[in-house]
Formats: structure tokens, C-alpha cells, sequence
């Protein structure tokens, strides 16, 4: 099996693979654990906090792939800090998790105050609070699923760029600079340079839009308290999200979930910053997290990968398989998807609604 793209999925269908004795390919254009992509840094959310029972039903299957992933490779991968949903969102959020069965409550801002001094809650608002949401440690935990690739017997080749795919009745030939390689299947898991690579080979090429995003570091002042990951869902506008500083990281990372300006992932990389969302982002901690120095600590840049509906590409068409529009919310899922990917570079199915995550669907038509 051949792997293209050793970002979380790439490198977590590796290893998901390799533990069943598969024999892998793992290619990477870049260096290992690079920042041109969407899987660098240090943290980013575990959730189960959705408006979306089918998401909720995933992310518990996630905190399971999450459990079996970091008792293989003996560290900590996912911190549990607990979280908390703002704004008229967090009803919808609230009734998905009843549906699923999955733990919640409802805090006065009396309780948010007390719990969680950095947080200004608003009189009379109350927070969804959910006990089990936490922080990923990012950029360890895709460094972790490429060790225990290798340990299984995976290739891990960096400064390996594919130069093309050509899919084959029962096999596909990639060409590299040091040569070409025959695999029984191909996982595209290129994160936005997956719609280059795709072009032509799939019944229909998937519309995917890469954008530029930006976060943003905090210092917390002191006594502030301790911090839950914390989303916050307005009926309209920017959707704005904090994440606990944890496994290294140099702040409390404040963001806003928004489209970014659309980019060529081969133009990059893009570290510019742009000094009016600086400005928002700054006015969001003074309103809201005022545990936190607003000056902010400095500014970093990932790319998302969108699909127009923003659920995930998990699927198969021949010889290929692609994951990838993770649609920046996939980095919960990653340990789950790996295994995902791999069964479906198996023939296997996936225990979800694969036509929500099929190529072909109408959302992802080309306009």
C-alpha cells in the first residue's frame, strides 16, 4: 500500500495499516511534521460537542481510537480539560448530546465564574458544559502514529514528493523523483495539494477550496484559574474557539473558525499575518476571556482544506482512496479516520454513512 501525505491522516492510515501487517509506503513531499500544512502546532480541540448527532456519534468513537492510540505508543496524546459551548449554538449542540447519550450539563454564569475566572460569562447567560472535551497535542501526536508506523514496518519517506498517479485496474503506479512505485492502492491523504494530484483520475473531481487561517497566542494573567476549551456559536458571524495551553504550547490559542482567503497550497508557504484579525482576535479576549493579557504572544498560519458542506472526503473509486476536506475540524477524528482509510484501502467498509462522505456527492460538483 502507498500513502501520499504524512500529515495526521496520512501518517495515522500508516500506522493503522502497518499494525495489521500491511506493508506501507508513507510519502512526503516536505520534512516530517512541516508547517506548510494543516497538521503543525502544538494543540487543537477534542469535542464532543456538536449540533450534529452524527459528529457526537463519531467523536465517540474517536475518544475510543484516541485510548487505543496512546496506550500503543506510552504517552500522553490527549489532555482532558473539559469544555464549554457559548452562544444560541450550544442548544442545538445540547440536544445532539442527549441523543447520543453523551454527558452534559448546563452552567449559570454564577458556576462559569467560579469554575473558570478567566471567562466573563454575561448575567443571566448560562454555558453547555461537557466534561470529557479536551486538547489534542498535535503536532506529538502525528509525531507518535509515524514512530509506531516505522515500528511496524512502515516506510517513512520525507523529501519524497509524488509526481503523479496513475490508477490501474487492480493497482496503482506512482511516479517519484527516485522513481516509480507499483501499490495494490493508493491513499491520497494530501491535504490541499490533494486536489492537484486528483485532477482527472476520479469519475468527479471533488471541489475543495484552500484558505489561508489564522490563531493567535495568549498569556493567561495570573489567577486566572484553570482553562476549558471553549467554542463560541453566535447565530451569525465569526465562530470563535480557544484552546488550553497544554503539551508545550506557547499560549492559550484564541481563533475564529471563518473562510480565510483562498491560496494555491503550491505558492505557499504563507506566514503573513493580517493585522485586522489580529485586532478581532484581541477584542474577543478582552470581551470574553479577560484571563487572558490581550497583547498576545504571537501569531501562527495553517491551511484548511473546505468542502462546501464541510463534512470530511472518505472514500473509494478503483485503486484510490482519498481522505482528506477536513474542513479544519478533522484533527479530533484523526486516529478514528486512519483506521477508517485503511479499511477502506482493504475493501472494507467504514462503520459511518459513507454516501455523507463520498466523492461523488452533490455538494462537491465542480460549479
Amino acid at each position: 500500500m502507498a500513502v501520499v501525505g504524512a500529515g495526521l491522516l496520512g501518517s495515522a492510515t500508516a500506522r493503522a495499516l502497518a499494525a495489521r501487517g500491511v506493508p506501507v509506503l508513507l510519502f512526503e513531499q516536505f520534512g516530517l511534521g512541516h508547517d506548510r500544512g494543516s497538521s503543525h502546532g502544538a494543540t487543537r480541540i477534542f469535542r464532543f460537542s456538536y449540533p450534529d448527532p452524527g459528529y457526537v456519534r463519531m467523536a465517540v468513537l474517536a475518544r475510543e481510537a484516541w485510548a487505543r492510540l496512546t496506550a500503543d505508543a506510552g504517552e500522553e496524546l490527549l489532555v482532558r480539560t473539559g469544555g464549554l459551548d457559548a452562544g444560541p449554538g450550544a442548544e442545538a449542540c445540547a440536544a445532539a448530546l442527549a441523543e447520543c447519550g453523551v454527558e452534559h450539563a448546563w452552567l449559570t454564569a454564577g458556576q462559569v465564574q467560579d469554575a473558570y475566572p478567566g471567562i466573563a460569562a454575561r448575567p443571566g447567560e448560562r454555558m453547555l458544559f461537557q466534561p470529557d472535551s479536551g486538547v489534542c497535542l498535535a503536532g506529538r501526536t502525528v509525531t507518535a502514529l509515524q514512530r509506531l508506523a516505522r515500528r511496524d514496518g512502515a516506510s517513512v519517506r520525507a523529501a519524497a514528493p509524488v509526481l503523479g498517479i496513475e490508477p490501474r485496474d487492480d493497482e496503482v503506479l506512482l511516479s517519484t523523483a527516485a522513481g516509480e512505485v507499483t501499490a495494490r492502492a493508493a491513499v491520497i491523504t494530501a491535504g490541499p495539494w490533494a486536489g492537484g494530484l486528483l485532477a482527472g483520475l476520479l469519475p468527479q473531481d471533488p471541489r475543495l477550496t484552500v484558505t489561508v487561517q489564522q490563531v493567535r497566542y495568549f498569556a493567561p494573567r495570573p489567577g486566572a484559574g484553570p482553562w476549558p476549551t471553549l467554542i463560541e456559536w453566535p447565530p451569525e458571524g465569526l465562530c470563535w474557539y480557544a484552546v488550553p495551553a497544554v503539551g508545550g504550547a506557547p499560549g492559550v490559542k484564541v481563533a475564529a473558525h471563518i473562510l480565510g482567503r483562498p491560496v494555491d497550497a503550491r505558492d505557499g508557504p504563507f506566514t503573513e499575518i493580517d493585522p485586522a484579525l489580529e485586532a478581532e482576535a484581541a477584542g474577543y479576549v478582552r470581551g470574553r476571556l479577560p484571563g487572558l493579557d490581550p497583547a498576545g504572544l504571537g501569531a501562527e498560519t495553517c491551511l484548511y482544506t473546505m468542502t462546501a458542506d464541510e463534512d470530511f472526503l472518505l472514500d473509494r473509486a478503483g485503486p484510490l482512496v482519498v481522505g482528506g476536506g477536513c474542513s479544519g475540524h478533522a484533527f479530533k477524528f484523526g486516529p478514528l479516520l486512519g483506521e477508517f482509510l485503511a479499511d477502506l484501502a482493504l475493501g472494507k467498509d467504514i462503520p459511518v454513512p459513507r454516501e455523507r462522505f463520498a466523492l461523488r456527492r452533490s455538494s462537491l460538483a465542480a460549479l
